[in-house]
């Protein structure tokens, strides 16, 4: 079986707004004009293998990512924990 590696991320401290933004600056969002147009947003994890496997938490598939995923979460002022599931 192999080894996989997951980060939990806390976001009780911020407020609804903060996460929501957080949220959309992770996984990018669809943004919807009044004109009928809707434009997707790319969110920071666009271009790394992370799955999303709970409201708080990351799968990461290459190794190689971990040290991008972690910074990316510390840019954004978030509490991480670092999990060897296997």
């Amino acid at each position: 079986m192999k080894a996989k590696t997951v980060i939990l991320y806390d976001l009780k401290e911020k407020s609804n707004g903060e996460r929501s933004r957080i949220i959309q600056k992770l996984f990018g969002y669809r943004d919807k004009s009044n004109y009928n147009y809707s434009y997707e947003r790319k969110g920071l994890l666009d271009g790394i293998k992370v799955e999303r496997s709970g409201k708080t938490m990351l799968e990461i598939k290459d190794k190689n990512d971990l040290a991008k995923v972690i910074e990316i979460l510390k840019q954004l002022k978030v509490k991480v924990e670092i999990a060897e599931i296997q």
